[in-house]
């Protein structure tokens, strides 16, 4: 029921917009704070440039640290750099992809129910944890960025913050759905 309702809700292009507008800016900051993503000066290189390393099969799966793989090679627009690093483009795209609907279903609730008071409070209730749970991924390569040193048992324990963030994520949404009265899911799944 719950998988029917995201879908229903998702097929009205408002949410689905939200969702969409904040998987793309998550990724963004994703791969930036993993400094995949860089803006620098283009200097006398084209505008739109891509480079494959020519051992990218060996590097495609290979790992620099928990959830952080080898990039197998560039991709140039303007002055953006994205070393693309599939399986870190994926960890961003689900990620966000999560937050994303996350919100869409407490716009949902504030938009189409009219939900106010208790009910109002526990979409946005829903929402918070989603946007921290989604950002606790990102905090391990942002200390690491600023330079402070990690303990291996500090790295240890962040090693574990984006599959943590994806479960928070999953049991935020479900909680969200499941915090709709029967006749909103009604509602949102004849459209």
């Amino acid at each position: 029921m719950h998988v029917r309702l995201l879908i229903a809700i998702l097929r009205e292009r408002r949410f689905l917009t939200t969702m969409l507008v904040l998987l793309l800016v998550y990724v963004g900051f994703y791969l930036a704070a993993l400094n995949y993503l860089i803006a620098e000066p283009r200097g006398a290189e084209p505008f739109l440039a891509v480079n494959i390393l020519p051992d990218w099969r060996e590097l495609v799966l290979r790992s620099r640290a928990a959830f952080l793989f080898e990039p197998i090679g560039t991709v140039r627009v303007g002055p953006l750099l994205l070393f693309l690093s599939i399986p870190n483009i994926a960890i961003g795209l689900f990620l966000g992809a999560l937050i994303g609907a996350n919100v869409a279903v407490s716009y949902y609730g504030f938009r189409s129910l009219g939900m106010r008071g208790a009910r109002g409070l526990h979409a946005l209730i829903g929402t918070i944890p989603a946007l921290a749970s989604g950002a606790a991924c990102c905090v391990p390569t942002l200390i690491l960025v600023i330079g402070l040193q990690m303990t291996a048992t500090l790295a240890a324990i962040w090693s574990a913050l984006v599959p943590f963030s994806a479960v928070l994520l999953v049991a935020t949404l479900v909680w969200s759905l499941h915090g709709l009265k029967p006749n909103a899911c009604a509602r949102a799944e004849r459209g």
